[in-house]
């Protein structure tokens, strides 16, 4: 091999000390493409693995001259394909590029050649992985605006799959098929270009430009998200390492996928350096092709991921040894390395180099030899990098990394917490749990799977393994073992396992211990836990896959403990339930220093022994005929005198035991009564009637039917004061009015198809003229019935005109069906989260099911909430009772925000007036878990869905119940940092005493204090509705709602709008 003349390459880092820019530098790919094909022609760049047509693997020796005219091929080729593609401009002194092109290909250095051939003609690059679904695809292609995607023929159906989603518009996505990169190389086919280098003009304006190329997360908690990067976050790739020419100029086999960050790795060293990248076959690597392929291309190095490093340890050792120790170093990267495998290698004499990075920062760790000092265990972090360390609090030698991605002009905090190495705390880190990776059970304890998870990768026979428990009231484990074990095998093995788990609990506080064997799910045959491109186990993706063996274990759970020493002595309760804690608890305080009046969770009681205590007392009401007890039960009676007060009266006393007398009231007066009309001649189109158009949800629904071929007519009522004094003025102007405050624009010819007609509920026939009233009974197809007084102070008896207006419009639906049989109109009645609020705390469950709430007590308890259950059962006594005239159904919304259009979310709410309250706090307050946000407009979207979705089984209610919230959920940390940063707040409280702080503000600061308007929502029902303890299911709503299955979370663009808007607008100050 030749000799290689290194580039000198230039970086705008650390901390802005970089020297200036200067010409003779090189900082993008597309340069040092250039130098290498002129100053390094014969040395080889690649070596790539094909696949000959006997399947025996050839070796393609690329060289750089070669790859310099391959790239500027494939951008001639590009610019006579790809129709509407655009090259960058010069326009006002600026730098302006088109739209991207998505790249969609598997992992050759074809995919490598197409993407430095658009970073050189300066069109931004969509990096996508070969795994994402075409949903997710879609979503990266609708954010980032790229209308053209280049494919390999093995991708080419999901492209196209992808390219035809729809989100209610033409998609207008064009899919190319790719060329293979031999064409490019082959000097005899290809099309020479016109130009020799393939620096294009503009195709670099700054560093601080991130138009270059646009990656994307893992989306491990939802859709992928885009990830923009300037030219200098891939040189950065280049710069990463710290090797002697002597300790570069060789081969290094990558397993890794080049549409990910830490697969460009490979490439740009051997662009900047001289390490030939060897690449295999665009497959899943085995083993077995690892050896082979470090045998034939004679690589001395080598970077992977942890389950190849894995793979390796499991095959015959005579033949991967001798080929591993040889290599100068093993780069492992993407996840963490299962410590039994790493330290089999260790000590067999395998230099294994710890790998760490993300794909928002790129390469944290350089390459390098590693000699004898070296602790594998730890990560090494560069130092020409930008980043400052800061200690976790409370946690000795803990801290976080935060960074300064290079380009990026805002710091990015990394995801993982990091513990220092003693022997070199400054520079030396090992990578412990990700800070998003924290489980946050039902009663708000937090717990770091690590330790768990850690413990029970030292089983010979455990593959992976990932803690479960998010809104359960304990932990339980996945266990994926190296070999299904057969039926007689799997006991021992769960024997085994617990084993270790009890271990692990000896180190963990007690909230985080696995209390059972029973809580370990061995993953059986035929499945395994999902993980992402580099290896890593997708956590939340494992939880939706395992979701009903999940279920079903703590159903197990709930009902293992039945044996004789959970009996109950009825006549001598307190002293029973005090031995049953004395003896089944591990109660640790004898039993002559407590008594049957002493609260047990000031005793000492955590969470596990309470759900412990509730699963025996459970046991033994059951043996009286008593109703379950249920998981709060424990908790609200936390004394041995109460829990036996309890169980003996079968029942509990309430605050609300009034209210819900007067829902079960409410319900039986408004539910419709049987009435026959008469019969005229259907029209054709649907005629959408909808109440509550002039608010924000209303807005947004009446614009998106106005946009629908298949709306015929949309029907406004509007009370007499929803639009002002409507006497002398037109009502549809005054809507035209109220929209436009709103931001909302409807073309001219769609207003033509919108009427408002002004109502009075309280008025027979809804307050409107006979002939009004027949002529919309003889026309109408669907209701929505949105309008709702948005007041949380109100009692539910207050609300008796909403319950009365559900039933009339209900009433008049089946008049329609009389008048047109036999087509049936649709009722959809737009309820809350809040009829459902309690659901989960009253029977023990963390996602409420789409279907009736069982009691009144499912209901937060304030008006508000109460009133929506009413009406909801008003409409599943109709879906049962008149299923043969109408289809009525009814939607449970979550929390909505602003819409993605306008960037205008209503001040009136909640969560504004939390915030507002809190910049006159000067404090934000903490919330943990994760919220479930969806814009209006999409909220808007998915009810139309539904509202045409057809109808479920007649006479049967359970089919009438819809949950519409974003089912990706994200951080509040998240969230909450984002506002902060917008408002300049840098404190937080702790919820708890943010409220107190807010409730003592003087009444004279209202205004500026409005969240005190609504107390008790905040005091009693605020965190735990939106903290992620309540998560509604949606399995229904997303079968009927392509835009619910492609909806992703909010982006930080938007919710800082959503603050400049209130600012804006005068709600909060600048």
């Amino acid at each position: 091999m030749s000799t290689f003349n290194r580039p000198d390459i230039w970086l705008p880092a650390p901390l802005g000390a970089a020297q200036p820019y200067k010409l003779s530098q090189h900082r993008t790919l597309p340069s040092l493409v250039d130098f290498n094909a002129t100053n390094n022609p014969e040395y080889l760049f690649a070596i790539q693995a094909e696949k000959g047509v006997d399947s025996e693997t050839t070796l393609r020796e690329i060289s750089f001259a070669q790859l310099g005219r391959a790239i500027a091929r494939c951008q001639a080729w590009l610019e006579t394909t790809v129709r509407g593609m655009h090259l960058p401009v010069l326009r006002g002194g600026s730098v302006v590029k088109g739209p991207p092109i998505a790249l969609l290909m598997e992992s050759d250095v074809g995919l490598f050649i197409h993407q430095v051939a658009l970073l050189g003609l300066g069109v931004p690059g969509l990096l996508l992985s070969a795994r994402l679904s075409p949903a997710a695809v879609r979503k990266l292609l609708d954010t980032t605006g790229s209308k053209h995607i280049l494919v390999s023929p093995r991708l080419s159906r999901a492209a196209r799959e992808a390219a035809n989603i729809s989100h209610g518009e033409a998609s207008h996505t064009v899919v190319y098929e790719r060329q293979h990169y031999s064409y490019f190389l082959d000097d005899t086919t290809a099309v020479e270009p016109s130009y020799t280098s393939v620096c294009r003009p503009y195709y670099h304006s700054d560093e601080t430009h991130r138009d270059a190329i646009i990656l994307h997360s893992s989306g491990t908690t939802g859709f992928p998200k885009p990830i923009y990067q300037s030219h200098e976050y891939l040189v950065g790739f280049a710069a990463c390492h710290a090797l002697a020419k002597s300790e570069a100029e060789t081969r290094n086999l990558s397993t890794l996928p080049l549409f990910h960050g830490f697969g460009v790795l490979a490439p740009c060293l051997s662009l900047s350096v001289g390490l030939t990248v060897c690449l295999p076959v665009n497959s899943i690597v085995s083993a077995a092709t690892v050896i082979e392929l470090l045998q034939a291309t004679r690589a001395e190095t080598m970077m992977t991921v942890p389950s190849v490093l894995d793979d390796l340890s499991h095959m015959d050792q005579e033949l991967a040894l001798p080929a591993l120790r040889s290599l100068r170093f093993l780069a492992v990267g993407g996840g963490p390395i299962v410590a039994k495998v790493g330290e089999k290698f260790v000590s067999s004499g395998v230099r294994i180099l710890n790998h760490f990075g993300a794909t928002e920062v790129g390469a944290l760790a350089p390459i390098f030899v590693p000699q004898k000092d070296y602790n594998h265990h730890y990560i090494r972090l560069r130092q020409d990098f930008d980043f400052k360390i800061e200690d976790v609090q409370g946690e000795l030698g803990r801290c976080k990394l935060i960074t300064f991605p290079f380009g990026w002009k805002e710091p990015f905090p990394i995801q993982d917490q990091l513990l220092r190495r003693p022997e070199a705390p400054d520079t030396e880190f090992r990578v412990t749990s990700r800070l998003d990776d924290v489980i946050v059970l039902a009663t708000g304890e937090k717990v770091l799977p690590g330790i768990m998870e850690s413990t029970l990768m030292l089983h010979p026979k455990c593959k992976a393994a990932v803690v479960v428990g998010h809104g359960r009231f304990e932990i339980g484990v996945l266990v994926e073992p190296k070999e299904p074990p057969s039926p007689e095998e799997m006991g021992p093995l769960v024997r085994e396992i617990w084993e270790l788990v009890q271990s692990a609990n000896e180190r963990a506080d007690a909230h985080a211990r696995v209390s059972s064997p029973q809580a370990i799910i061995v993953i059986q045959s035929g499945a395994s836990l999902p993980r992402s491109d580099k290896g890593s186990v997708l956590r939340q993706e494992a939880y939706y896959q395992f979701k009903q063996q999940i279920s079903e274990m703590y159903d197990l759970l709930d009902s293992s403990h039945v044996d004789s020493a959970s009996s109950l002595d009825w006549s001598n309760l307190d002293v029973s339930i005090k031995t049953m804690i004395q003896e089944r608890l591990r109660w640790k305080l004898p039993s002559n220093e407590w008594t049957i009046d002493d609260d047990l969770f000031e005793l000492g009681m955590d969470s596990l022994q309470a759900l412990q205590l509730r699963r025996l007392l459970n046991v033994g009401a059951a043996s009286r005929g008593c109703a379950d007890v249920d998981n709060g039960f424990v908790y609200r009676n936390s004394s041995v005198s109460k829990l036996s007060k309890a169980l003996l009266n079968d029942t509990e006393v309430s605050d609300s035991k009034q209210s819900f007398h007067q829902i079960e009231k409410f319900i039986q007066k408004y539910c419709p009564i049987p009435q026959k009309a008469g019969m005229t001649d259907a029209m054709e189109g649907n005629v959408v009637l909808v109440t509550g158009a002039s608010g924000g949800l209303g807005s947004q629904l009446v614009q998106h039917l106005a946009g629908l071929s298949q709306v015929r007519r949309i029907i406004c009522l509007a009370r007499s004061t929803s639009v002002g004094n409507t006497k002398e003025k037109n009502l549809v102007e005054e809507l035209r009015i109220s929209f436009a405050k709103k931001n909302i624009t409807i073309p001219a010819n769609a207003w033509l198809k919108i009427d408002v007609l002004q109502a009075d509920f309280s008025k027979p026939l809804l307050g409107l003229n006979p002939s009004q009233y027949n002529e919309i009974s003889s026309q109408i197809t669907h209701i929505i019935h949105n309008g709702w007084p948005m007041d949380f102070n109100r009692h539910v008896g207050s609300f008796e005109g909403q319950f009365r207006l559900t039933r009339e419009l209900i009433q008049l639906g089946r008049e329609t069906y009389s008048r047109n049989p036999p087509r049936k109109p649709t009722f959809l009645f737009v309820s809350s989260i809040a009829a459902a609020g309690r659901y989960c705390q009253e029977r023990g469950e963390w996602i409420v099911p789409e279907g009736p709430m069982p009691d009144a007590r499912c209901a937060d308890f304030f008006g508000y909430a109460q009133a929506k259950l009413v009406c909801e059962r008003i409409v599943e006594h109709s879906a049962r009772m008149y299923g043969t005239e109408l289809v009525a159904k009814y939607v449970r919304v979550g929390q909505m925000t602003g819409a993605r259009a306008t960037g205008m979310w209503n001040p009136t709410e909640h969560f504004p007036a939390l915030v507002k309250s809190s910049q006159h706090l000067g404090v934000l307050p903490q919330l943990g878990g994760t919220l479930s946000w969806l814009p209006l407009d999409v909220a808007a979207e998915c009810i139309v869905d539904i509202l045409f979705s057809g109808v479920a089984v007649e006479g049967n209610d359970e089919g009438c119940v819809y949950h519409l919230e974003n089912p990706m959920r994200q951080p509040w940390e998240e969230v909450l940092s984002i506002i902060a940063s917008e408002l300049g707040i840098v404190s937080r409280l702790p919820y708890r005493d943010w409220v107190t702080a807010m409730s003592n503000v003087p009444d004279e600061q209202i205004e500026q204090n409005p969240a005190k308007k609504m107390a008790k929502f905040f005091v009693e029902d605020f965190e735990s509705m939106s903290s992620g303890r309540v998560v509604m299911g949606t399995e229904r709503t997303r079968r009927v709602s392509k835009t619910l299955r492609t909806v992703g979370p909010l982006d930080a663009d938007l919710i800082r709008e959503y603050v400049h808007k209130w600012v804006m607008g005068g709600f909060l100050g600048a």
